[in-house]
């Protein structure tokens, strides 16, 4: 018996090695199925982690194939059979393993005569460890189509790319939200409207988190500093003017001087100066008083607010009248209304702190906005543009005592007086020439002429230059002869700096989003046009 289970545990280890080298091709082979699946689907959809997963998917695989072969070991009874037929022993150790518990005369003789012919035979021979060919090349195969698809350049990734940019500029936007929330939250001069402005901030930061682009982000912006600004009193404006009014008034008076310095110092410090005015009027000479009393009826008809008005009015002819306890209360009405123009003005400044909060979280998600839109949004400076190193300029324009007309090209900037047209590259100094006809005396600094004319009639066409443009530089236009028609210039070169200008306009004012969006739709699709018509 002990010599059948020493050929079973020679087999077995044989078998083992075997079946090693079997499942660990196929392994390979799953590995690198699975490396090249993934690195193909990354090229389809965008897939991030792609390398992460592909990384992970390798030990899976060769630890399933090794959970594989350890379950599919062959019994001992295999084992015997597959050894009679490898080694050509004629079913002897099969046959020797099924008796191996019986004792008659010829299971005896048969043991033996399997253990002679085992003992004569190399066991490990049938089980020789083999790699199939077909396997070995389908590993190559993949490996060297994975390899490829992972150096050559994938498509997919600049749509990651963006994807990463937008998640950093979204994060970026409700981080800016998040510093107003704060700011508001550490203010000195809390107001009743505080918690309302941080649930507006807080609903806005959340929107922008979680929206799928920047540019949907953007559409969570506008709501939300219309929410803001319903906050606010609208006749905040008319009762600061009054107070402001209030206080020149009384910087004219002896007895007013200070309480005008309080108001213009803040509502609050004047409210307390006025009340220590109006405890005052009863210890005023009849000077002062009347003094006074003038200051206040001036205030009033210059005050804006109504309730302000009246107060200031009461004042003022309780004053005249002589009657110090009505002045007194009505000057206390006053320092009232400043306590609550107070209040007014820490609530718009809240107001105003988180509309700045929201707006430069516009201004990122409108760059990565513009930038997604062209293509470059995985390109941090993208939306940067160098500043034109060429230029054109054409202009007109007509004097009312005489008029002339002229041509020059020239290279550089300078100064002087004259008429004429041209065309400059960069900046620096040049000089050029021209000829023309202009109003007697006139010079310039890149041409010269002389010549006589005179002045425009009222039914001739005269170029009148408009409000530049924001952006552009101001420089004056070249005014027109008579008779002249305006020089138009190709659309295809203004086009780019008009849109330009626009976008700088809309990022440097409290334009409301949709309205932005507005300008950059209008323009992207002037851009889609091929025609070069006029402009």
């Amino acid at each position: 018996m002990s010599s059948l289970d020493t050929i079973i545990r020679e087999l077995r280890r044989a078998a083992a090695r075997a079946r090693a080298a079997r499942y660990a091709v196929h392994g390979l082979v799953a590995a690198a199925a699975w490396v090249t699946l993934v690195l193909l689907i990354a090229r389809l959809t965008p897939f991030e982690r792609r390398a992460t997963v592909a990384v992970v998917g390798i030990p899976v695989a060769l630890a399933v194939a090794a959970l594989a072969w350890l379950l599919r070991r062959p019994s001992a009874a295999i084992l015997m059979r597959l050894a009679d037929i490898r080694l050509g022993l004629k079913e002897r150790l099969s046959t020797a393993w099924e008796r191996r518990t019986e004792s008659g005369t010829l299971d005896d003789a048969q043991r033996r005569d399997a253990l002679q012919h085992a003992a004569r035979t190399r066991l490990a021979a049938a089980f020789p460890v083999r790699v199939n060919r077909g396997e070995a090349s389908l590993v190559a195969v993949l490996a060297i189509f994975a390899l490829a698809l992972a150096l050559l350049p994938n498509p997919m990734d600049q749509v990651l790319a963006q994807r990463q940019a937008d998640r950093t500029s979204q994060a970026r936007a409700a981080k800016a939200v998040q510093d107003a929330q704060k700011k508001i939250t550490d203010s000195a001069k809390p107001t009743p409207v505080d918690p309302q402005v941080q649930k507006i901030l807080h609903d806005a930061q959340a929107k922008i988190r979680q929206a799928d682009s920047p540019r949907q982000a953007l559409e969570s912006i506008t709501p939300a500093e219309q929410q803001l600004q319903r906050l606010t009193d609208p006749g905040t404006p008319a009762l600061n003017s009054s107070a402001q009014n209030l206080a020149n008034a009384l910087s004219g008076t002896a007895a007013g001087n200070s309480a005008a310095q309080a108001i213009s110092t803040s509502p609050a410090k004047g409210a307390q100066s006025v009340r220590d005015l109006a405890s005052q009027l009863q210890n005023m000479s009849p000077k002062d008083r009347e003094e006074l009393a003038k200051a206040l009826a001036k205030a009033s008809q210059q005050a804006q607010n109504s309730q302000m008005r009246d107060s200031l009015s009461k004042a003022s002819s309780s004053l005249q009248n002589g009657d110090a306890s009505s002045a007194a209360e009505a000057l206390n009405d006053v320092a009232s209304q400043l306590d609550s123009l107070q209040q007014q003005q820490n609530t718009d400044q809240a107001v105003a702190s988180a509309i700045n909060g929201l707006e430069s979280a516009r201004q990122e998600l409108a760059a990565q906005a513009d930038r997604d839109a062209k293509g470059q949004g995985g390109q941090p400076n993208a939306g940067a543009s160098a500043s034109p190193g060429a230029g054109t300029s054409a202009g007109a324009g007509a004097s009312p005592g005489a008029s002339g007309s002229g041509n020059g090209t020239g290279s550089g900037t300078g100064t002087g007086t004259g008429t004429g047209t041209g065309t400059g590259t960069g900046t620096g100094t040049g000089s050029g020439s021209g000829n023309g006809s202009g109003g007697t005396g006139g010079t310039g600094s890149n041409g010269s002429g002389t010549g006589s004319g005179s002045g425009a009639k009222s039914t001739e066409r005269v170029y009148v230059p408009g409000q530049p443009v924001p952006g552009q530089s101001d420089n004056d236009p070249t005014p027109l002869g008579l008779g002249q028609d305006v020089p138009l210039s190709p659309y295809s070169q203004v086009i780019q700096a008009y849109q330009q200008a626009a976008l700088d306009a809309t990022d440097q004012s409290l334009i409301p989003g949709s309205e932005r969006d507005l300008v950059r739709q209008y323009f992207s699709q002037l851009g889609e046009q091929t025609g070069p018509g006029p402009k």
